[in-house]
């Protein structure tokens, strides 16, 4: 049997990237998914996939920045499963700026969608979980969570925060048998990355953008890029019950550049 055999996942951010990524691995693991997403279109070509492997999936679009729309998705998801097992709090945006000139729209951004959408989701889905008296959340973190680097001060305050928040309901949460745990993905060879080295080569002066790549390459022990798919086999790991005494824990899929 699948590790995720019959389970319910509500994810959100699913479309693309390490979404997508971890959407394929839990539905492989034969999970089933409330899928959502704000890219509409990008969410229901890859529903049409998902259905071949996971037929009773469904597609929600979702702008997890707006609180009516979360209440709406998890209401339907509960009307039509039943249940919630999991949720993946996977959302998530970037930008870069040196911190003397971003602007509060760019700091208000990052906020919003990394950490303060991670506790409106939660918050709806947590006491499905507390009634069912079992629940696994996991929430895509980052290194940056753990490791500030240049440029990134806003994102990587989001990010810190996300952790101080996973840990606190963690143990809100373990008196109902809900585990809470998040993964901090590395330097994650994405469509996010390619937009990302073309705005660190413009900030630091690098005339070729992959010339910040091959930096990245560089740093990590393991040389070479993180892989969404990388990052999807460690979320099913705290999905299932193979963690099942794992709960405030922010496991690091970084190729060995951050070690803490």
């Amino acid at each position: 049997m699948n590790a995720l055999e019959g389970k319910v996942v509500f994810i959100t951010g699913c479309a693309k990237g390490i979404g997508e990524a971890i959407t394929r691995k839990l539905a492989a693991e034969g999970a089933i998914l409330a899928m959502t997403d704000f890219d509409t279109d990008a969410l229901h070509k890859l529903h049409h996939e998902i259905i071949n492997v996971s037929p009773q999936s469904i597609a929600l679009s979702l702008d997890v920045t707006k609180e009516e729309e979360i209440k709406t998705c998890v209401a339907k998801a509960k009307e039509t499963f039943g249940r919630i097992d999991v949720l993946a709090n996977n959302a998530g945006v970037s930008s870069m700026n040196k911190f003397t000139d971003l602007t509060e729209e760019e700091w208000d951004w990052n906020m919003d969608v990394n950490l303060k959408s991670v506790w409106r989701v939660t918050k709806h889905i947590a006491p499905l979980m507390m009634a069912q008296k079992s629940g696994s959340i996991v929430i895509t973190a980052s290194m940056a969570s753990k490791l500030g680097a240049p440029f990134l001060a806003h994102y990587s305050a989001s990010k810190f925060g996300v952790l101080g928040y996973a840990q606190s309901i963690a143990k809100e949460l373990a008196d109902f048998n809900i585990r809470v745990n998040s993964v901090c993905p590395g330097l994650v060879k994405t469509a996010m990355q390619d937009r990302e080295i073309v705005w660190e080569a413009q900030l630091r002066g690098i005339d070729d953008p992959e010339k910040v790549r091959s930096e990245y390459i560089e740093m990590t022990p393991l040389n070479r890029l993180c892989l969404p798919t990388d990052v999807a086999n460690v979320v099913a790991f705290l999905a299932s019950d193979q963690s099942s005494f794992m709960t405030g824990q922010a496991l690091n899929v970084t190729g060995g550049i951050c070690v803490h």
